[in-house]
């Protein structure tokens, strides 16, 4: 009986793997410790999972420089959301975006930067009657790095004073997937998250160009198994006169060394005879 419900248990999960095996994207911020991990995990299942791209990024405001890493993966949904643990485990911020996203929702963006910027965005969007749906959002546990401005113009004591206080400040990072609803509010939708400090992603046009890429590539491939490298005529003719030439100097040799052979061989009697008709 045991052994039965086991079985059961067992088939039950493979057909949840196969319904669940779709592809999907996601998009991962933190510190570079957090993205370090989850790149050297998406590396080991390459054949599951593949990165599309990873940045350091440096957010400026007018007092500070917060610095955080972002990573995109494409792969299969079990896997992404396995990374997806391991990041929320380890205090980052991670946006999933399913097929159903990229094929039905318009103007899809993903907006990263901390929580006052984020704020100050929506304010904004909102007094310039730009609608933005937020779609999906998630915030980081643990902090990411922030440090004074080097643009900002102090005095060295006052800075040596300063610096410290920034580097104890907690700064929590947001990330938001939002839709545009009217495509001519786009440009003006991510104008806004640039002048708030935030690093934003266009999705559709991100995805796109990552696929051209790769049918890109896969053709040069296939253009270098297709078309053998072709040798110069000239190159052909003097590497066989080279051969035959050596190989001349083989068979000449060869046949010095035998007559030696051969005459070393022969009686004392047959030799001098030789040498007598030679007279």
């Amino acid at each position: 009986m045991i052994e039965d419900r086991i079985q059961i248990l067992r088939r039950a999960a493979q057909v949840s793997s196969r319904e669940n095996n779709d592809y999907v994207w996601c998009i991962i911020a933190g510190n570079e410790k957090l993205i370090d991990d989850i790149a050297y995990n998406a590396i080991t299942a390459k054949d599951r999972v593949q990165i599309l791209f990873r940045e350091s990024i440096k957010l400026l405001d007018k007092y500070t420089a917060k610095r955080f890493d972002c990573i995109m993966l494409k792969g299969e949904s079990l896997k992404i959301s396995e990374l997806r643990n391991r990041c929320d485990e380890n205090g980052g911020a991670s946006i999933e975006i399913t097929q159903i996203h990229v094929q039905n929702v318009p103007n899809l963006l993903v907006l990263i930067g901390d929580e006052e910027a984020m704020k100050v965005f929506n304010g904004e969007t909102e007094r310039q009657n730009a609608k933005v749906n937020v779609l999906a959002s998630d915030h980081t546990n643990s902090f990411i790095k922030a440090e004074l401005n080097t643009r900002l113009k102090l005095p060295s004591f006052l800075r040596s004073t300063i610096t410290p206080l920034f580097d104890m400040t907690d700064i929590v990072l947001s990330a938001f997937l939002v839709s545009v609803i009217d495509e001519n509010d786009i440009e003006q939708v991510k104008l806004i998250s640039q002048n708030n400090g935030l690093f934003g992603i266009d999705l559709k046009k991100t995805i796109q160009d990552k696929e051209k890429q790769k049918i890109k590539a896969s053709e040069i491939v296939k253009n270098k198994i297709r078309d053998p490298v072709e040798i110069p005529q000239e190159d052909i003719t003097q590497k066989d006169i080279a051969q035959k030439d050596m190989a001349q100097k083989d068979i000449t040799q060869k046949d010095m060394a035998q007559k030696d052979i051969e005459q070393e061989e022969m009686p004392k009697e047959d030799t001098e005879e030789i040498e007598e008709n030679q007279n």
